[in-house]
């Protein structure tokens, strides 16, 4: 059997095919050390096995697999292949590289100490960028233009590829992440020689190419571009002007490249899918390349990306942003597949990921700390499993997803002959008792923390309302959410509750708990805990 994973466009979406099976990623991130230790892997695993997941997303790191060059040690590839079948868990390798939130500290000591061979970029620092402060040491950051990094890092991630294709006869591993979080902080362009020198050379003819392409459009190159007149050839600053903007043109096109390099060197050695994921900008706080990670995938220049480096399969923005709405909207665009590599515990972005934007992935960050049982585990456990339900009602538009933001009252969803309004529970009860004259119901009591390891950031329970909609045919539906209640209408019929019974998709069938009639059809969704039921509604002529 081929245990080799591959990405298949089925209509308007593509999905990740694994074993011969569309599959979706949901699990969570380790901490950036944990895979540096045989212990603390087992542990991670373990927790992220617990949680419902049924994927861990977990680093290899370049200084610790190649400490000497040329000298590989494979021990902890080999513990995590290991542990992932232990825990009937999936792998996603992170190739923590010569780049890791745009700082170099995963590159071996030999490639840091050799400043000649190995040049470091240069930044002529203004505003301090995210997670440092005065006085702090520096960290190492070396230049994406260094042709001897290039080869060095393409090199390395070529056997880690090897080795996989070696080692991993089960297929434990079905998509492979490519540095991460690349590009450069505290300047919008590198200012070293070597970038300097690339600056003034024309710009590459593949460019060039692309931007005459409907792909452009829209993105900060083709803007820039025509606000020059869109000249033929030249060089960067005579074809894209010489403002922040432009810098990030030329960044992210000598930071996709770079990638691309290391990417196919991999690929050829193990075809697995690959991947890049993004720190997302601009943001709030964030609105200039450098105080953001500049050339990385930011959704300003992901035209310049798909260009770059075609040995990526797909972007993934790391969304920490309250608007998750609006990056999710980003990054479905140009047929890019959604995967969201690092997020909050936040369980209603992970159903409107999986419901209304066709995603394959979608990890939570620092899995370790999860606490069992949480709000994100009770989601996992049932969008596990409804794997195969989910993925064939996003090949097919059959799926939909409604999050209510505080204050929201209600929303609005079409799917397919139907419009689905979801309230939020509490609050109707709250408006239909005071109706009556009776006071509403107190508000559930706070959810405890999603993580409880005590050097863990509080990550309070997503509590807002949401559902997510799975249209089985024949007016029949599967819903999963907190909270929301639903109503279905449809033009120029009558439509009400046919048949309602709550119950649990964990086990990869429906498994029904109670047949829900009478005034508990009002609460067919649990208020404070994640719960999945399905319904039948009966159509009747006006």
């Amino acid at each position: 059997m081929d245990v080799t994973a591959r990405l298949e466009r089925s209509g308007d979406v593509t999905q990740l095919i694994v074993h011969g099976r569309s599959t979706l990623l949901i699990g969570g991130q380790v901490h950036n050390s944990t895979s540096s230790h045989p212990d603390s892997i087992a542990r991670a695993f373990a927790r992220a096995a617990e949680i419902g997941s049924n994927t861990v997303f977990a680093p290899v790191d370049w200084a610790l697999l190649e400490p000497e060059e040329g000298r590989f040690d494979f021990a902890l590839v080999d513990v995590m292949l290991a542990e992932a079948r232990r825990h009937g868990l999936m792998w996603v390798p992170l190739w923590f590289g010569a780049f890791k939130n745009a700082h170099s500290t995963y590159a071996p000591r030999w490639v840091r100490a050799d400043t000649e061979r190995f040049p470091r970029a240069v930044a002529n620092e203004g505003a301090r960028p995210a997670f440092t402060y005065a006085g702090a040491m520096r960290r190492p950051t070396l230049s994406v233009f260094g042709e001897e990094l290039r080869e060095a890092d393409a090199r390395a991630f070529a056997a880690f590829m090897r080795h996989l294709a070696e080692a991993d006869v089960t297929g434990v591993v079905p998509l492979v992440q490519v540095e991460n979080e690349v590009g450069l902080l505290a300047d919008s362009r590198d200012r070293s020689s070597l970038a300097e020198a690339e600056w003034q050379r024309d710009v590459p003819e593949a460019l060039l190419r692309h931007l005459t392409s409907d792909r452009a459009a829209g993105f900060a190159a083709s803007t820039l571009w025509a606000a020059r007149g869109r000249p033929a050839h030249g060089t960067w600053p005579e074809l894209f002007g010489t403002g922040w903007e432009a810098d990030e043109v030329f960044m992210a096109w000598a930071f996709g490249t770079y990638v691309d390099a290391v990417a196919a060197r991999g690929a050829a050695a193990h075809p697995v899918p690959l991947y890049v994921n993004s720190w997302i900008g601009p943001q709030p706080g964030q609105e200039q390349a450098g105080l953001y990670p500049s050339g990385g995938p930011g959704w300003r220049v992901l035209d310049i990306w798909q260009a770059a480096a075609p040995s990526i399969g797909l972007i993934g923005p790391d969304i920490y942003l309250d608007d998750s709405a609006e990056a999710m909207r980003w990054y479905t665009m140009g047929d890019n597949p959604l995967i969201v590599p690092e997020s909050r515990y936040r369980a209603a972005e992970a159903a409107r990921a999986f419901g209304g934007h066709a995603a394959i992935g979608w990890s939570v960050f620092g899995v370790e700390d999860a606490r069992p049982g949480n709000r994100v585990s009770q989601l996992y456990t049932e969008l596990v499993g409804m794997t195969e339900l989910i993925t064939a009602a996003q090949r097919e538009s059959r799926i939909a997803c409604v999050v209510l933001e505080p204050g929201e009252g209600e929303a609005h969803v079409v799917l397919g002959e139907y419009t689905l309004t979801a309230r939020n529970t509490q609050e109707l009860f709250t408006r239909m008792l005071l109706d009556i004259g009776v006071e509403g119901p107190p508000p559930p009591p706070i959810p405890p923390s999603e993580t409880e390891a005590e050097d863990a950031f509080p990550n309070p329970a997503d509590a807002r309302a949401f559902v997510l909609v799975v249209a089985l045919g024949d007016d029949r539906f599967h819903i999963v959410g907190q909270n929301a209640s639903l109503d279905f209408s449809r033009d120029g019929r009558i439509v009400e509750w046919d048949h309602v019974e709550a119950g649990s998709h964990h086990s990869g069938q429906w498994q029904s708990t109670r047949i829900l009639n009478g005034d508990e059809r009002l609460r067919i969704l649990p208020l404070d805990r994640v719960g999945a039921a399905r319904v039948r509604v009966l159509s009747l002529a006006s």
